[in-house]
């Protein structure tokens, strides 16, 4: 047994001693492939698996930004982007008399309380189905010296103020320091050519209260191209758009009952911050609003 033993440990032994030259017999090539090709495999594994190009600096996949991606429209989603603002469009003008008189007397309701010189009146309209559009009538004047010089204090502490922000309150000073500047430029056309503005507040309300009505109208169909082309369903969709329209219903008349009575109180002084800050941009912000809420709903796609 231990003869058997030394044999196969001298064999062992003669088979180590043969191996370096054997290795020394090949090709140099072939030491050089046999040598790198079990880590060019495991390389190119590593490859497939998870391609650097599309992997973070934590190691998890990048997905690909919506912007770049295809959008997926059959052609049953045209029901959604034409049928259903249709729908919303033909129910509202449908409803309109009872908007106009919920506005009549949300109007009539401010009005009697504010005093007299403000009323309730109707401004007729050529738009289909839409016979006459309530507001709010008041007939502003020009602004005396002491409303000009409390209108220029307003205007300097907003612009001074809002270099006390810390920066985390940015958005709110730069919105401050636009309405600070526009009202400053009105006080400097009123200071030099106040006689002759060319604007009335009657008109103005009435003018910015019939925009609404048109913008309540569109809406629907805004919505239609800019969010139902996207898969949310129906019922998300027709909710989307009936809450932007009852809200816009519902804010018309007070928006532009407060600015009938700013005007009446203070003076025209007011009428171009009205105008271009306080008008429809605040409706179009709630639009967006809506809309960016609505684009956090989970799709079903």
């Amino acid at each position: 047994m231990k003869a058997r033993q030394d044999a196969v440990s001298d064999a062992a032994a003669r088979d180590k001693l043969a191996a370096p030259d054997a290795a020394l017999d090949m090709p140099d090539g072939a030491l050089r492939a046999k040598a790198i090709k079990k880590p060019g495999h495991a390389k190119v594994r590593r490859h497939a698996v998870a391609n650097p190009r599309f992997t973070g600096f934590g190691g998890q996949p990048i997905q690909t930004h919506r912007a770049l991606r295809r959008l997926a429209f059959p052609r049953s989603r045209w029901i959604d982007v034409l049928l259903v603002p249709a729908f919303i469009f033909c129910c509202t003008l449908l409803a309109w008399p009872l908007i106009a008189e919920m506005w009549s007397g949300i109007i009539r309701f401010w009005a009697n309380g504010l005093g007299s010189e403000m009323m309730l009146k109707a401004e007729p309209t050529s738009f289909p189905g839409i016979q006459s559009v309530p507001y709010a009538y008041v007939e502003a004047a020009l602004p005396d010296p002491l409303q000009w010089w409390c209108g220029m204090l307003i205007s300097i502490t907003l612009l001074l103020a809002t270099t006390l922000f810390s920066a985390r309150m940015l958005p709110i000073a730069y919105a401050l320091r636009v309405v600070g500047m526009v009202q400053l430029a009105s006080q400097l056309y009123f200071y030099f050519w106040a006689a002759e503005f060319p604007y009335q507040s009657a008109s103005s309300i009435s003018a910015l209260t019939q925009a609404s009505m048109v913008l309540i109208l569109l809406t629907p169909w805004i919505y239609g191209l800019l969010y139902n082309i996207f898969d949310f369903g129906i019922p998300r969709k027709i909710l989307l758009s009936l809450l932007a329209v009852l809200y816009l219903i519902v804010l018309t008349p007070f928006q532009y009952t407060f600015a009938a009575w700013l005007m009446l109180r203070y003076s025209l002084l007011w009428h171009p911050l009205i105008y271009l800050l306080g008008s429809s941009l605040i409706q179009f912000g709630a639009l967006v609003g809506f809309y960016s809420w609505a684009m956090s709903w989970q799709r079903r796609e």
